[in-house]
């Protein structure tokens, strides 16, 4: 039998930065399971279809951790402004002169973030990374967690963090509720190459059918598109002719980026809202897309997973400071009550955002323009640049001296 202080079920790049920050932070015993062998180290190669759109709060997170060297030293995309329009032409734009900051962003591949923080994490002994791993049963008693895995192991643990994503194995096995919206659409994700330079400029349009975004990366005529779309019309374009593809692209972006020159293997994805009805159930506790999954056109998925799991360590390094029990109810309660609310707050933004688009396709950008709120809700949401964040993600915090 192994037994941790804490269990983080699920590797990926929000559950590998809960690991890091809490060992960073804290002497607690943690134990990694991952379903997936954990990815090999990053190396030089054609972009990933998977980006993240990195806000600076997220920035932050990896900068305090001493990781966010390591990910540029590999790729990262800076983007400087970020421009909206509709099919009528109407635009907005948010540029990062205007919050005195350097860039609003980063454009990051899911792998260059995974590999970073795996390769940190092995200069920590006081993580166990156990991986592939699957459980296949848990129980919660009055002191710990008990884990058993396919293979018979006995894991058990004060504290388990679900942050195995939307489809998350130990949310459905502590039967929280999720409540759950369909878009009935179909995220198309690709990289592209342009006739014309991006100049870090992130790009989304609102078609009818759903936005369309071409996200810089760091050569200037390479983008990472998500194209969102009605079910039946995205099954369409991905069984598309490659040059019949490219042009149907170029003509709903309006050509803002000339043609389309060269386009990489077409992957997707389904769309929908989900939220769990509580993030906490005993002494287990939900972050990232355990808890929450949302639309992508605002691209704010990871970095509402990065601040639940920055707020989580902060929560339960807080009672460690103040000699209380870390797994304990009001402990847990205080995370919840911090990230379910600004979780949902940002959810709500994000489907009014998409609603006024679809129910005013010629003026929904002069809604938007005229809505005060959802334009600064938008704008600090994108940055990451707002009030009750934790210290990880703020300036407020002095990263650790570095291992590696």
């Amino acid at each position: 039998m192994n037994h941790y202080d804490v269990i983080i079920v699920g590797g990926g790049m929000v559950g590998a930065t809960c690991a890091l920050a809490l060992a960073q932070q804290s002497t607690l015993s943690i134990g990694l399971l991952e379903a997936k062998p954990f990815i090999e180290p990053w190396a030089f190669s054609p972009y990933h279809h998977r980006v993240s759109a990195i806000a600076l709060s997220s920035q932050r997170i990896f900068q305090s951790l001493n990781v966010w060297e390591a990910m540029k030293a590999k790729r990262v995309s800076p983007f400087t402004s970020i421009k909206v329009w509709d099919a009528a032409g109407q635009a907005i734009q948010f540029d990062s002169h205007a919050i005195a900051e350097a860039v609003l962003g980063y454009i990051v591949e899911n792998n260059v973030i995974q590999s970073a923080l795996n390769e940190k994490i092995q200069h920590y002994p006081q993580i166990q990374t156990i991986s592939p791993v699957r459980l296949k049963a848990f129980q919660q008693k009055a002191h710990q967690i008990e884990f058993i895995t396919t293979d018979d192991r006995v894991l058990t643990a004060k504290l388990a963090v679900a942050a195995d994503g939307a489809h998350s194995w130990l949310r459905e096995k502590t039967g929280i509720v999720i409540k759950q919206y369909d878009y009935q659409q179909i995220a198309i994700v690709a990289t592209v190459k342009t006739a014309l330079p991006h100049h870090k400029v992130a790009r989304q349009i609102f078609l009818p059918s759903g936005p369309l975004a071409f996200l810089p990366l760091a050569e200037e005529n390479l983008s990472s598109i998500v194209w969102s779309l009605p079910v039946e019309e995205a099954n369409h374009y991905l069984a598309l002719p490659e040059n019949e593809f490219k042009l149907a692209l170029a003509q709903a972006f309006s050509f803002h980026l000339g043609d389309i020159l060269d386009v990489g293997q077409r992957y997707s994805f389904p769309l929908y809202q989900q939220q769990a009805q509580q993030y906490i159930h005993g002494r287990v506790i939900l972050i990232g897309d355990a808890a929450h999954v949302i639309h992508p056109l605002a691209g704010q998925g990871v970095n509402l997973g990065l601040l639940d799991a920055a707020s989580l360590v902060e929560v339960i390094t807080t009672a460690l400071k103040n000699r209380r029990d870390f797994s304990s109810l009001p402990t847990l309660r205080a995370y919840e009550r911090w990230r379910k609310a600004d979780n949902m707050i940002m959810m709500r933004g994000v489907d009014i955002i998409k609603t006024s688009f679809e129910a005013f396709h010629t003026t929904g950008l002069n809604v938007i323009d005229k809505m005060e709120w959802i334009k600064n809700l938008f704008t600090s949401q994108a940055v990451g640049n707002r009030l009750g964040l934790p210290k990880l993600a703020s300036n407020r915090y002095t990263p650790q001296p570095s291992l590696a």
